[in-house]
């Protein structure tokens, strides 16, 4: 059976609360990520950040879109988006991250249940927490396609 160890991603890319947004954007940029984790110190989860949460804390009648390109152009003909990125930059993490209706699966989580997870709800990422409730990894639904194309492949070979 296959479970969320066997495809997570375990060289985490994750922040602090007390961070701010601007250390967010610059690792979402290097990274190439669209989100991760908010973790404490012992790497407990204490939300998720993404750039859905971002949008929406500078704009929140825009939030039902993510898409950057829209985004931009709206607020360069319609605001100063230089204050209102600049005031943002400044802010912590938890002033934006997600904190409520957090989902996480455990190691051992089957497949079939995060295929499930991602299909009904709208999360791009899914926290893998171990039984001491330390974040030990993260699962995208492009990981979990990726995954499922490599075992077919293999399987199929």
């Amino acid at each position: 059976m296959m479970t969320a160890a066997d495809m997570m991603i375990r060289d985490l890319i994750y922040v602090h609360p007390n961070q701010p947004i601007a250390d967010v954007l610059l690792q979402f940029a290097e990274k190439k990520v669209s989100g991760m984790p908010v973790l404490d110190e012992q790497n407990k989860l204490l939300g998720m950040i993404t750039v859905g949460d971002i949008l929406t804390h500078l704009q929140p009648h825009f939030a039902h879109t993510v898409d950057l390109l829209s985004f931009v152009t709206y607020y360069i003909e319609e605001t100063p988006m230089h204050d209102l990125i600049h005031e943002a930059i400044s802010q912590p993490v938890s002033a934006m991250m997600t904190k409520k209706h957090l989902v996480a699966v455990a190691p051992t989580t089957p497949i079939e249940d995060i295929s499930a997870i991602f299909s009904r709800q709208r999360f791009k990422k899914l926290p893998v927490v171990d039984d001491h409730g330390v974040t030990v990894g993260v699962i995208s639904r492009g990981d979990l396609i990726r995954y499922i194309v490599k075992e077919m492949v293999q399987q199929s070979v």
